[in-house]
């Protein structure tokens, strides 16, 4: 769950990647291609990156250890799937999570994790070049706006499925705005919204709010 910087609410994992998972939905427009493979699987992959810690979770973005955090991850990590890209996709994001913390246990897990990735890609021939970082922009817009606080940011981004060229997208999300530069999605306005809780009594007693958000080129 994601706790905000500013109320006394949060906002659960699902919720997160229900936001992510229409930010690929929406992703492309004629300056940047959408992934050269099925769009269900980019969807579902980027929708379900975060699978390991249920619908309504109690474990804290930021402030969980390496024995809490750990098995929420071996546990995504190896859920079986039957949408190899997809579980690709979700694969990829475990690994970026566990190789940010240089710790030897984190360490440890990266290589597991890289090991079944290597496998998996030369089973189904699949390409080591695999859209990570879009999903990453992604996952970083929403929980921006589930962090609740104004984030500002930039990420490199190849726009081409066949070329190796990169294009550097700045971000802002403020009170909801989801901004990106150069823009990256099909449309030029979204609205939407996440359900997320008060903080007393969650998840046992459930107090739900919207969560507005609006993506605005």
């Amino acid at each position: 769950m994601f706790k905000s910087k500013r109320r006394a609410i949060v906002t659960p994992q699902s919720e997160h990647l229900k936001l992510v998972g229409t930010l690929a939905m929406l992703w492309g427009n004629g300056d940047f291609d959408f992934p050269a493979i099925e769009r269900n699987s980019m969807i579902a992959g980027m929708g379900l990156h975060d699978r390991g810690y249920g619908y309504l979770d109690n474990s804290p973005i930021g402030g969980m250890t390496d024995e809490e955090w750990i098995p929420i991850a071996r546990r995504g990590f190896f859920m079986p799937c039957s949408d190899i890209v997809a579980d690709t996709i979700v694969k990829y994001h475990f690994r970026r999570l566990a190789a940010h913390d240089p710790s030897p246990k984190r360490q440890t897990l990266t290589a597991e994790f890289s090991q079944a990735i290597d496998e998996q890609l030369q089973k189904h021939g699949l390409s080591k070049t695999l859209f990570d970082r879009l999903a990453d922009l992604c996952d970083v817009l929403s929980y921006s706006l589930c962090f609740d606080v104004p984030a500002s940011g930039e990420m490199s981004i190849f726009p081409r499925n066949n070329e190796d060229a990169e294009v550097t997208v700045r971000y802002h999300v403020e009170d909801g705005v989801i901004q990106v530069n150069p823009w990256t999605f099909s449309v030029d306005r979204h609205e939407g919204y996440l359900v997320a809780y008060h903080l007393d009594g969650y998840p046992k007693r459930l107090d739900p709010g919207i969560l507005s958000y609006e993506l605005r080129k």
